[in-house]
């Protein structure tokens, strides 16, 4: 400005530090000076005389300096420059990923850097986005070769600030092809699905018009499409059995399902149990290449085996769980067995008539266990060795106990209804110590369970926020090794507090 006192009146966009001096006329008194920077108060400098002060502007912002003069005859002149617009902050490229997966080019084919807004963030804190601005050496990529390259990348802003960044690229094969089949299987099976519907549909629609003129049958031999997909995952699993059957080391693994067998009725031997979870293993593989599919990726090798490995040991979860109340109800119902027991023996009936009293009062677990050891000693086994097999079957210290004081008394004789009131005795003070005891330590295993929980709990909240922010751990080898490391502390801290917290009785 022509009459103004400021060395630069106003500048425009620049990434330069900016050195502005202001030098009042002599009939000043003193001045001062505010630096207004975005519109809010930055600084403010206060002279007692008429020296020239200078200015410097380093951080972007847009500035402005507003000056308030005081003259020697008591007069007061207020001065303002115009903008100064800085912008020193270089623009920055984010990667989301380790490595960025690129399909392999033919030879001449050229590569479209759009393809990189996926995977890349080029942003400014004045300009914002600025990807349209990205400019790669793509002439030191080769395309055609897979394996990790290394791509510069640099981006200039409105005020001439450069960024650059190295990305690894991961040439992959273009299976363009092959997603494109899988999808068009996957939308016939969808179709398929949907057709099926409208049958289903139809049928049911059918049957409402002419069930005011049929008669219902007096027995309703229709099985539910449950029973029915029940049935048929059942006759799958029967069938790899028969390929599983010629597996020793599958059969000697399937062993120890055998407690499990009386918990499902249609698991008739160990080895269903071990088809069963290759079957789950194989549904959250499937589940997970649909997943993939319908974001138009391909799937990786850890993005199969890590499914797998969730489906095979998630039912052996389900499996505990089962079989731990399984053998709590039995612990539970145990004494009510022993006090009927007794009560039998002081009528005078013997053990086996005492086990058969047991099955016909007593419901559940217990009951079937009973009725099990009754139809063994029918079968001519003795009592000492239908309680050892009983004793074998849910693996509980007061069963064994009973079974060695049956032995006991089998071998040395002795008063039975004196052993069994002492058990039921002993059994009796011992499920009162048990409650007491969970009472008293239920706010700590709740802790304890929180604690086994948050890591988790972490984990998914991450992934929901930023879904990339752990593929590291799974695309590349040390990743994957950090995970199993972490995997392996995680299993061995939920060991070592569980054995802290167990209180043996």
């Amino acid at each position: 400005m022509k009459n103004s006192h400021f060395s630069l009146y106003e500048k425009s966009l620049t990434n330069e530090t900016v050195t502005i001096t202001y030098k009042p006329i002599n009939t000043v008194s003193s001045y001062s000076y505010k630096i207004y920077k975005d519109g809010a108060l930055f600084d403010e400098v206060k002279v007692a005389n008429s020296k020239t002060s200078t200015i410097l502007l380093e951080e972007s912002g847009d500035y402005s300096i507003q000056v308030s003069l005081h003259f020697k005859d008591g007069t007061e002149k207020k001065e303002e420059s115009g903008h100064y617009l800085l912008d020193v902050d270089s623009p920055y490229i984010l990667e989301k990923d380790s490595y960025i997966p690129i399909s392999s080019l033919k030879k001449g084919e050229a590569f479209d850097i759009a393809t990189l807004k996926k995977y890349v963030t080029v942003r400014d804190k004045q300009d914002g986005d600025l990807f349209a601005s990205l400019s790669c050496d793509l002439d030191s990529i080769d395309f055609t070769q897979l394996g990790v390259q290394k791509l510069t990348c640099t981006v200039t802003d409105k005020a001439g600030n450069v960024g650059e960044k190295e990305l690894l690229l991961r040439i992959e094969k273009n299976r363009e092809m092959e997603l494109n089949i899988m999808l068009g299987i996957l939308a016939c099976f969808l179709l398929f699905l949907f057709l099926s519907y409208l049958r289903f549909y139809r049928s049911i629609r059918m049957e409402k018009k002419f069930i005011p003129y049929s008669i219902e049958p007096l027995k309703d031999k229709k099985i539910s499409i449950f029973d029915q997909f029940a049935e048929r995952i059942y006759q799958l699993i029967l069938f790899m059995n028969k390929a599983f059957d010629k597996s020793v080391f599958l059969i000697k693994y399937a062993k120890k399902y055998e407690k499990y067998i009386p918990l499902y009725s249609h698991f008739h031997q160990e080895i269903d149990f071990v088809s069963a979870k290759i079957l789950a293993g194989f549904s959250l593989v499937i589940v997970s290449i649909i997943g993939n599919l319908l974001h138009y990726h391909f799937v990786s090798f850890y993005e199969l085996f890590i499914p797998f490995l969730v489906g095979f040991f998630l039912p052996d979860i389900l499996y505990l769980i089962r079989y731990r109340i399984y053998r709590n109800t039995i612990e539970n119902d145990l004494l009510q067995a022993i006090i009927i027991m007794n009560n039998a023996f002081k009528s005078g009936r013997s053990i086996t008539q005492a086990i058969e009293l047991v099955t016909k009062e007593l419901e559940g677990p217990i009951g079937l266990e009973f009725k099990k050891m009754h139809m063994e000693i029918s079968f001519g086994l003795g009592i000492e060795e239908v309680f050892e097999r009983f004793s074998k079957r849910v693996q509980l210290e007061e069963v064994t106990y009973l079974t060695a004081s049956l032995s006991i008394l089998n071998k040395t004789g002795g008063n039975i209804i004196k052993v069994f009131s002492s058990i039921e005795k002993t059994l009796f003070n011992k499920k009162k110590l048990k409650l007491e005891l969970r009472s008293l330590t239920g706010s700590s295993k709740l802790i304890v369970y929180v604690l086994f929980a948050v890591p988790l709990l972490f984990i998914l909240f991450i992934s929901l926020v930023s879904p990339g922010y752990f593929s590291p751990f799974y695309t590349t080898g040390i990743g994957f090794l950090l995970l199993c490391i972490m995997l392996f502390i995680y299993i061995l801290y939920i060991w070592f507090v569980s054995k802290i917290m167990k209180v043996r009785m």
